[in-house]
């Protein structure tokens, strides 16, 4: 929708609705019932109109579905201590902007919200939300002093009003706010009590601007730093028992009975696995073996990374209790390390790790600090489970369930504002951890020492996880173990694509080149015996050696399974009484496209390989599988690197036991049968997806999509390739090519896997942000045709190590153009004719350096006087295609046509070219006196048939549409005219006209056509008679492409089918009166107007002249005049335009200021009728 899906571009600029797709024709009665229903305007019930409950998107949830588009945002806790279910504003570019809608402009009003203030403007005021600003209906503001604004716009005047003395928000503090205009009074309630009231008699204006929430939507700025949380927009006045209501409602927390507040178990995600959801952010720990040996079961810093969380009102508690395991690589060397910290010293509690060793619990009470080491160091690279305690009385601080110190510290902890930190100091940005973190804790009371003790003993031993199944990536998604284990993949450049049974996001797909994917090495995954089990579709097979679909441990430790070119892959295991290789047999290679379940068995006597759940090879392999300290390596050989798998993976399983032949077979059935799902719906579009460019990096923002059950993710494509999937309605893309553009794409997932429609961005990037230093190569091979008065320069393209920006053009070393960086030919006019000229060449990129000069040097030709003025080409094709003008531009027959004696016509005798719509056509090369900047093209044309196949014929074609001109024959057979002219506005304004009803061309009938561009119109001409005329102001491009005869010589093909004959290009705008001579005479010459013209213009001065002509004249006062400028070969340079209303002062002026010197004629064209011409000199 919006452009060309085919072609590309195209791109439509405006609105578009309800889009109905019918299977059926409808009726006049139908569509006028339909457009009655569509236009007729929907009624809106008086309540909640609006409501932005920001529960992990910027969604409407009201009835208006008035959906926000964010800038600048971060997802943080609401007032329960819930995660991701309110939005924080950072104060200097945080922007939530909802489209303007009809229903919004009520007279009266109710705005509900809650608001977190983190810092007050030292100065001004801050935007809370504003539908109109003060300018058109109303805004809520927030200035120093605290207190909310309540502005309304109404129909007597403007109203200010604050919440009153007594009543500002607290920084730090949750507020619900309502504000109310009842149309008699403006109200703000604050935490469900009236705060300040004021008479403001008369309704609310309405507004066409957008609403903005935490900014200032109309001039920009007035950024709000802060939280806010359910904002609510009413089309009627709440009273005062409604808004207490709505804070009751709104002030119930949610139910949660455990004193456990966060948990981050580390498995394989920084999910809280509490009901408080608050998930961890992530700034560069990564996965790491836990106590355990479990793989991706930890988090490990080194000294430079970190984890925060969102601060939380349940975290903010007087009594705490800390909880996590720790395993240290290093101790600090000065100073000390952060474990973890809440506000910190200066406002709660930290956890440090000075050089001794010994962990610090620092809190942060009400009568003070406290500092307390555990007396007992940790021992480095051991893992070791602390709590630490606050009861109000003491800190505690516990080893492996053992209190180990304890201090009197009498008082609550004081809250903060900060966000707990995980591996550093996220006050001051420092003192980062070396070691792994697991098992993270964190309780809103304090656990007794029996409680602790508990804990310990419930952590200390590996959770039971039955079952032989040690590993399933089902790529649902994602990359993840299914497993209890929890042992993620690292997709790196590898994406996720449709699994076999179509469904997006599904399976893994590996280039061949560049996708590796691992997983870590796991205790659970070196067993003596094991089952491989997997999906695969092969795109290329490898040109030689082999690909590695898996390896864990390699030929040279456990196991691998390659596919070498032949398709049959290969089962390699390495076990105590050697290495073993075998492959799938004869008959049983990996058919290329189509996905395939292959599983492969080791059960300590034989090595089993088996397709799609049948036994395909098995050889005597005798003894256990040795183990690998080597991660997991999916589709690449992770040891040597390289051999990457040129398909796609998915469902892979694997079992620490061999499986049964049944087994497998059981297990391929039950994968071959699509996994049955209710969900068919895809979500919905990513509607306003725009980008914001900066040097070779595009930051791409969408707005949330929906979906029946819920969107999980989004897949980014560039340039029609699909580059990532992200969860974000954001993203980031960097290093593309500078100055390039591209074409980005988004669509919007569930997790059963469907997927959306497209919505695209065209973008361009920007310079290289390094500086370029390095100047274009010189333009390479300088060529100059020249004609009387024009001369064509053409080269071969510069290169850069950026980009070539553009070139610029000298004529005897003064700037005559500056042209793109794609161009490489430029038509320089107004030379003198019989003149030598150096012409010179120079490329420039973003940064200015500019390349050499290229120069050559040509003299100008000698006029040439032709049969007519201006006639500049001229193919009667008697026996051949040459030109019959002194220019000599001879034509090149292409295919086989032939000529034939013309009969039935105007001047029958001679000969005409047939063509026969197979490969026949005439090429002629390009040449400087065929530009021009306006021109008539006239030819007589026999149409014996249209080719079926082609939408239209091209009969000639000098440029195309896209540079100069085209004229062409539809299956319709109104013949077309097609310009592309520069004006004012449009550097290339293409025209498109056909002759219009009533002037098809019958078939096997001869019909004289022409063809004006006369720098005002563009006009057609049949057997002499206008048929038609179009507006089309400008002078036409020039081009450097050969002039096509029956056929599109650019692309190719399109001939004509039929006849031409006498085709004839002047370089000037011919009049209605020479054409009308041309249909009936073959010439344009006219008999001698010059006594007449003496009758009416007296005198031209002065002569020569510079500047400007004077004419003085008797002309009578009853029709238009054109003036055309002619140069002595005929050739239209110029016109001017007067209507009738202009002669009665006797004289007219001619601007010739940018004229060449040389001798010019000025020919008078008086209502349609050529009166003759005069000459002037132009010094």
């Amino acid at each position: 929708m919006g452009y060309n899906a085919v072609d590309g571009g195209n791109f439509f600029n405006g609105d578009i609705d309800e889009l109905t797709i019918f299977g059926e024709a409808l009726t006049a009665q139908q569509i006028g019932t339909l457009y009655a229903a569509q236009s007729a305007v929907p009624v809106v019930a008086k309540g909640l109109l609006s409501h932005y409950s920001f529960t992990g998107n910027t969604r409407d949830e009201g009835i208006l579905a008035n959906h926000a588009d964010g800038k600048n945002l971060s997802l943080r806790t609401d007032r329960f201590g819930s995660g991701n279910a309110a939005y924080r504003f950072n104060g200097t570019s945080s922007e939530l902007t909802a489209p303007p809608t009809a229903p919004l402009n009520s007279p009266k009003a109710s705005i509900s919200f809650w608001v977190k203030v983190n810092k007050l403007p030292a100065t001004g005021e801050v935007f809370l939300l504003s539908h109109g600003g003060w300018q058109e209906r109303w805004k809520i503001s927030l200035p120093g002093h605290g207190k909310p604004v309540f502005t309304t716009n109404y129909t007597n005047g403007i109203s200010d009003m604050d919440s009153g003395d007594g009543n500002a928000l607290v920084p730090g503090k949750w507020t619900h706010v309502v504000m109310v205009h009842d149309s008699i009074k403006d109200l703000i309630y604050l935490d469900g009590v009236l705060a300040n009231s004021k008479n403001v008699v008369g309704n609310l204006n309405s507004t066409q601007h957008p609403l903005g929430i935490g900014y200032n939507p109309i001039d920009g700025g007035n950024f709000f730093d802060g939280d806010l949380d359910e904002v609510q927009l009413f089309n009627t006045d709440l009273s005062a028992a409604q808004v207490n209501i709505l804070h009751i409602l709104q002030t119930t927390a949610p139910s949660i009975s455990s004193a456990l507040v966060a948990e981050f178990k580390m498995a394989g995600n920084l999910h809280d696995a509490t009901a408080y959801k608050n998930d961890g952010i992530n700034h560069g720990s990564v996965p790491s073996t836990d106590r355990f040996g479990l793989a991706n079961n930890a988090v490990s810093f080194d000294g430079a990374e970190g984890i925060e969380v969102a601060n939380s009102v349940a975290y903010n508690t007087g009594k705490t209790t800390i909880s996590f395991w720790v395993n240290v690589k290093e101790l600090p060397g000065s100073g000390e390390y952060y474990l973890l910290s809440h506000g910190g010293w200066q406002e709660r509690w930290k956890i440090s790790l000075p050089a001794h060793g010994k962990p610090v619990f620092t809190t942060n009470y009400a009568n003070g600090i406290s500092d307390m080491d555990s007396g007992t160091p940790l021992a480095v690279n051991t893992w070791t489970h602390v709590v630490m305690v606050h009861d109000s009385t003491k800190d505690i601080i516990y080893f492996d369930g053992v209190k180990v110190n304890e201090k009197a510290v009498l008082g609550l902890l004081n809250a903060t504002k900060y966000d707990l930190a995980l591996g550093y100091n996220n006050i001051d940005n420092g003192n980062f951890f070396k070691g792994s973190l697991d098992d993270v804790q964190l309780y809103n009371e304090a656990l007794t020492a029996v409680e602790v003790a508990n804990l310990y003993n419930a952590q200390k031993l590996p959770a039971t996880i039955g079952g032989d199944l040690v590993a399933e990536y089902n790529f649902n998604g994602n990359a993840e173990d299914a497993t209890a284990y929890h042992n993620h993949a690292n997709l790196g450049k590898a994406i996720l694509d449709k699994d076999r049974f179509n469904k997006s996001n599904k399976a893994l797909l590996l280039d061949g080149k560049t996708t590796e994917v691992s997983a870590s090495n796991s205790t659970q995954l070196n067993s003596d015996y094991t089952t491989v089990s997997f999906w695969t579709k092969i795109n290329n097979l490898p040109g030689n050696g082999e690909a590695f679909l898996l390896s864990f441990g390699g030929w040279q430790e456990r196991w691998k399974i390659s596919l070498p070119a032949h398709g049959k892959p290969v089962w390699t295991t390495n076990y105590v009484g050697g290495i073993s290789d075998m492959d799938s047999g004869d008959g049983n290679a990996l058919a290329v496209g189509t996905w395939t379940q292959v599983a492969m068995v080791h059960d300590g006597t034989l090595d089993k390989i088996f397709i799609n759940g049948k036994l395909v090879a098995f050889k005597n392999v005798s003894g256990k599988l040795n183990k690998t300290t080597k991660p997991l390596g999916i589709g690449y050989n992770i040891i040597d690197g390289g051999s990457i798998v040129d398909g796609s993976l998915d469902d892979i399983l694997i079992f620490s036991k061999a499986l049964s032949d049944a087994q497998v077979d059981s297990l391929y059935k039950a994968q071959a049968v699509a996994p049955a799902s209710s969900d068919t719906l895809a979500p919905d579009a990513p509607l306003n997806l725009l980008a914001v460019v900066t040097n070779t990096t595009v930051n791409l923002d969408w707005r949330d999509a929906s979906d029946n059950v819920g969107v999980t993710a989004y897949n980014l494509f560039q340039d029609g390739k699909k580059v990532a999937t992200t969860a974000q309605s954001d993203i980031k893309v960097e290093n593309l090519k500078p100055l390039t553009s591209y074409v980005f794409a988004v669509t919007a997932l569930d997790s059963a896997g469907n997927e959306s429609g497209m919505t695209s961005i065209t973008i361009i990037t920007g310079e290289d942000p390094t500086p370029d230093t390095t100047a274009p190569s010189k333009p390479a091979a300088l060529k100059v045709d020249v004609g009387t008065f024009t001369a064509i320069l053409s080269w071969t393209a510069s290169t850069d190590d950026r980009q070539v920006v553009g070139y610029v053009v000298l004529v005897d070393g003064v700037v005559v153009d500056s042209l793109g960086g794609t161009a490489t030919s430029i038509v320089v006019s107004g030379l003198e004719s019989v003149t030598p000229y150096t012409f010179e060449v120079y490329a420039y990129d973003g940064a200015g350096n500019n390349s050499e000069y290229a120069d050559v040097t040509a003299t100008t030709k000698p006029e040439l006087v032709t049969s007519e003025p201006g006639l500049v080409a001229w193919y009667p094709f008697e026996g051949n295609a040459n030109d019959a003008t002194p220019y000599n531009n001879h034509g090149a027959i292409g295919g086989n046509p032939v000529f034939e004696t013309v009969t039935n016509r105007l001047r029958s005798g001679g000969k005409a070219l047939k063509f026969d719509g197979v490969q026949d056509s005439v090429l002629v090369p390009n040449a400087v006196q065929l530009i021009s900047d306006y021109t008539t093209v006239s030819f007589w044309i026999r149409v014996d048939s249209t080719n079926t196949k082609d939408a239209e014929a091209y009969v000639l074609d000098f440029g195309h549409w896209d540079q100069r001109w085209k004229i062409s024959l539809p299956q319709h057979r109104r013949i077309v005219w097609t310009t592309n002219s520069k004006n004012t506005q449009f550097p290339n304004f293409i025209s498109d006209m056909d002759a219009k009803d009533g002037n098809e061309l019958l078939l096997r009938e001869w019909w004289h056509v022409t063809m004006v561009h006369d720098g005002t119109d563009d006009v057609i001409y049949i057997d002499g008679v206008e048929a038609n005329r179009k507006p089309t102001t400008g002078v036409l491009n020039p081009t450097t492409r050969p002039l096509g005869i029956g056929n599109n010589s650019v692309e190719g093909g399109q001939y004509f089918i039929g006849a031409l004959d006498e085709v004839k290009i002047y370089n000037a705008a011919l009049t209605s009166a020479e054409i009308t001579k041309l249909y009936q005479n073959g010439v344009t010459s006219l008999k001698d107007l010059q006594e007449a013209l003496g009758r009416y213009i007296q005198l031209a001065f002065p002569n020569p002249a510079v500047n400007e002509v004077t004419i003085k004249h008797a002309l009578p006062r009853n029709q238009d005049l054109l003036v055309r400028v002619l140069d002595l070969s005929g050739r239209q340079v110029g016109a001017f335009n007067f209507d009738k209303g202009s002669l009665g002062a006797g004289s007219l002026n001619l601007n010739i200021a940018s004229y060449p010197a040389g001798t010019y004629f000025a020919n008078f064209i008086f209502g349609g009728k050529n009166m003759g011409s005069i000459k002037f000199v132009k010094n």
